[in-house]
């Protein structure tokens, strides 16, 4: 059986990880779950993947659920970093906000992010992102 992507995830706030874990797996998600922070945390993990796991010859897409607001490098300056390392076309990020912004939208949209999603994320949201076939993943 081939290894499940992993499902990175920049969250800063501790609940908000807590009841994101709890929906991945309520949803019968079971990819292992990387939690990273703020977005320099992340983008060091990154810098430190091989070519091969991630880049166009990789298998399977890497899902990233991305907070807007965190410390060191916030959603939006992660995004543009992915923009511009065009080594990680694997990678697929996913917004989370606690507000509906619509600019906030057309500004993460136009920086490369799949979807935005608005806190609290719920399994039946978490499904529907996987069941859209970007993110191989084994659901119950």
């Amino acid at each position: 059986m081939q290894e499940l992507p992993p499902i990175l995830v920049a969250e800063d706030d501790d609940d908000d990880f807590f009841f994101l874990r709890r929906a991945i797996r309520t949803a019968g998600i079971e990819n292992p779950i990387l939690r990273f922070r703020d977005g320099a945390e992340l983008i060091k993990f990154l810098e430190q993947i091989p070519r091969s796991e991630v880049g166009p010859a990789a298998g399977s897409p890497w899902l990233l659920l991305l907070d807007i607001t965190m410390p060191m490098m916030n959603g939006f300056e992660v995004l543009g970093w992915l923009k511009s390392h065009r080594r990680l076309p694997r990678v697929r990020p996913v917004m989370l906000s606690g507000s509906y912004r619509p600019d906030d939208i057309a500004r993460a949209t136009a920086l490369g992010a799949i979807d935005y999603l608005l806190k609290p994320i719920t399994p039946a949201v978490l499904a529907g992102v996987m069941a859209k076939g970007l993110v191989p993943s084994l659901q119950g």
